[in-house]
C-alpha cells in the first residue's frame, strides 16, 4: 500500500471553521466561546463577520502552578540564576490507533465519519504537538506503519530523536518516546516486552520504553543536571485483569529502579517521570501503590485493582494471592532484579509452584469458605478442610506486599480546579475516565499531620495543560471530535530541574 508525501507546512494550515456550533462555556472561558456566524441570502441574524477574522477555540487552559509549588518547598537563594535552572516541558498521548478505532465502532457511534479518518486525526495531532512544542514527547497506541511513514519523518524534521517499541504478537501500535536532541542526550534505553513466558500471568503483549536522558547545556562536560529516567507504557485494558496490570507495572517500576541505581552507583541521583495510559482510575489500588510505594495485595479481588468496573456483585471474583510473581523472574517484592542462588534448584520451565507451596493454598481463608451455591454431593462436596489440620503448614507466606522507592507524585490532582467534578482524559461511547497519567519523583519530607515539604533538589512541577470534565466533552459531542483527535486527551506537564549541589 503505498502511503501518500505529506505536507508538513500544509499540516499545520488552520482548519476550516467549523458552522452552526454552540459550545457552552468551560471554567473561565466564557470571553472564549465563539457563537458562529450565519448568513442568509436576505437577512443576516448576526453583524457582517470580517474575511480576516480567524477564530480558534480554546478549551484547555494552562495552570501556571509556581505559587503552589512554593508554598510547600525549601527558600532559594537569593542569586539564583536562570542558568541554574534547567526547565522542561513533557507531554503523553495516546493517539487511538486507527486499527483499534476501525475495529471497535461500537465505541465512537457517536461521532461524525469525517473525525474518524486517520488523514484528519493525523493533522490535528500535529497541530497540537506543534502547539505546545514538548521537550519529551510519549506516545500509546502508535500504530507502527502510521508512526514510522508518517509521524516519525515530521516529528524528526521538528528535532526530535524517537525511539519506538511495537507491541508483541500480531498487535500493530506500540509506544514512542520522542525527545529534542538539542535539549537532551541520550545514556541508555531500555524496551521491554510486558509478556514473560516464565510467567503464567504475564501472557499479554504489552510493550515499554524506559530512558535515560541526561539534559544538555553548556556545561555538559560537568554533568551540572541530573539524568533523568523517562518511562512510558500503556498497560493491559481488561478492567476484570488487574493482577496482570500489576504485575505488568512491578516490571515496569523494576526496570526503572534498576536504572536509578545504576545511577546511583556512579556517584549520582536520578530523577524519574513515568506517564502513559495506565488502564486505572485514580485513588484505586494500583495508582496507591504508584504513590505510596506500596500495596498489600493479597486477597484483593482483581478487578478492584484498577477500579474501572464495580464488580461487587461478583459471588466469586477472581483474586490476587502471594507471590504475585514467581522466583524464576528474578524480582523481588521490592521491585528490584535479583540473582537467584546458585545452590537452589532451577524451577521446571512446566512446574511454577512447589508441591508444598499448593498445599499452603488449601488451608487459606476462601478454601475454607463453602461457596453458596456449590452442590451437596455426598464424598466429593461434603468435606470441609479442618483448621486445626493447619498445625503442619504454620509457616505463612512469607510477603503479602510489594514495594517501591520511587516515591512518586501525580502531576495532575484528578479534579476541576474550583469545581467539585473529576478530571476526564479518555471518553468514548460507554464513559469518560481518568486513565492518563504523569508521575515524577518527588524529593519530599514527610511529617505525621502536616503537607509533606519539598527538600532541595529534585523535580518541581511549575505548570500543566488543564484537563476538561465528562460534561465538557459531551457538549463537543464526545471524543474523538472537530478539536480533539484522539479518544484520549493529552497530558502536558512543565517542570524545573535545579543544578546539582557540588560534591
Amino acid at each position: 500500500m503505498d502511503y501518500p508525501v505529506l505536507d508538513q507546512e500544509a499540516l499545520f494550515e488552520t482548519q476550516p471553521k467549523v458552522h452552526g456550533w454552540h459550545f457552552p462555556a468551560g471554567h473561565g472561558l466564557a470571553d472564549m466561546v465563539h457563537q458562529p456566524y450565519w448568513q442568509f441570502p436576505s437577512m443576516s441574524y448576526y453583524p457582517a463577520q470580517q474575511a480576516s477574522t480567524e477564530f480558534k477555540v480554546m478549551w484547555r487552559v494552562w495552570e501556571d502552578l509556581h505559587d503552589t509549588e512554593a508554598e510547600t518547598s525549601v527558600p532559594q537563594t537569593a542569586d539564583q540564576s536562570a542558568d541554574s535552572v534547567f526547565e522542561f516541558m513533557v507531554m503523553t498521548y495516546n493517539i487511538l490507533a486507527q486499527d483499534l478505532l476501525e475495529a471497535n465502532p461500537e465505541l465512537y457511534m457517536h461521532c461524525s465519519e469525517k473525525v474518524l479518518v486517520w488523514s484528519t486525526r493525523l493533522k490535528g495531532i500535529l497541530q497540537e504537538i506543534q502547539t505546545w512544542q514538548p521537550d519529551i514527547l510519549c506516545l500509546q497506541e502508535a500504530q507502527e506503519n502510521n508512526f514510522k511513514r508518517q509521524l516519525q519523518p515530521i516529528l524528526t524534521d521538528m528535532g526530535y530523536t524517537c525511539v519506538y517499541k511495537q507491541r508483541t504478537g500480531s498487535k500493530s501500535d506500540g509506544c514512542a518516546v520522542c525527545y529534542q536532541n538539542r535539549r537532551f542526550v541520550q545514556l541508555s534505553v531500555n524496551l521491554l516486552e510486558l509478556r514473560q513466558e516464565r510467567c503464567e500471568l504475564l501472557d499479554r503483549d504489552n510493550v515499554a520504553i524506559v530512558l535515560l536522558l541526561q539534559p544538555v547545556t553548556a556545561e555538559y562536560q560537568d554533568e551540572k543536571f541530573t539524568p533523568i529516567c523517562v518511562a512510558t507504557t500503556h498497560l493491559l485494558f481488561n478492567p476484570r485483569r488487574g493482577d496482570i496490570k500489576l504485575a505488568q507495572l512491578v516490571l515496569v517500576l523494576t526496570e526503572i529502579e534498576s536504572v536509578v541505581r545504576r545511577c546511583k552507583t556512579m556517584g549520582r541521583e536520578c530523577e524519574v517521570i513515568l506517564c502513559g495510559d495506565l488502564n486505572s482510575v485514580p485513588n484505586m489500588p494500583l495508582y496507591q501503590f504508584i504513590t505510596t510505594g506500596q500495596l498489600c495485595y493479597h486477597g484483593l479481588p482483581a478487578w478492584m485493582i484498577s477500579g474501572q468496573e464495580d464488580l461487587l456483585h461478583q459471588t466469586h471474583p477472581r483474586r490476587l494471592y502471594a507471590p504475585l510473581l514467581p522466583i524464576s523472574l528474578g524480582i523481588n517484592d521490592n521491585c528490584q532484579y535479583v540473582t537467584a542462588s546458585k545452590s537452589e534448584p532451577s524451577p521446571s520451565d512446566k512446574l511454577k509452584y512447589s508441591h508444598d507451596f499448593l498445599l499452603r493454598l488449601r488451608y487459606c481463608k476462601v478454601a475454607c469458605m463453602r461457596p453458596t451455591d456449590l452442590e451437596l454431593i455426598p464424598g466429593v462436596t461434603d468435606n470441609t478442610p479442618d483448621p486445626h489440620e493447619k498445625q503442619p503448614y504454620t509457616q505463612r507466606l512469607r510477603n503479602t506486599t510489594i514495594c517501591h522507592s520511587l516515591n512518586f507524585k501525580s502531576a495532575y490532582s484528578h479534579f476541576i480546579p474550583g469545581k467539585d467534578r473529576p478530571e476526564v482524559t479518555t471518553l468514548h461511547s460507554n464513559a469518560g475516565v481518568t486513565v492518563d497519567y504523569i508521575f515524577y519523583s518527588a524529593r519530599t519530607e514527610h511529617t505525621r499531620g502536616q503537607t509533606d515539604k519539598r527538600l532541595d533538589g529534585g523535580l518541581k512541577l511549575v505548570g500543566r495543560l488543564g484537563l476538561l470534565s465528562e460534561a465538557d466533552l459531551w457538549s463537543l459531542r464526545g471524543l474523538p471530535n472537530e478539536i480533539f483527535p484522539s479518544d484520549h486527551l493529552s497530558l502536558l506537564a512543565k517542570f524545573q530541574l535545579p543544578a546539582s549541589s557540588p560534591h
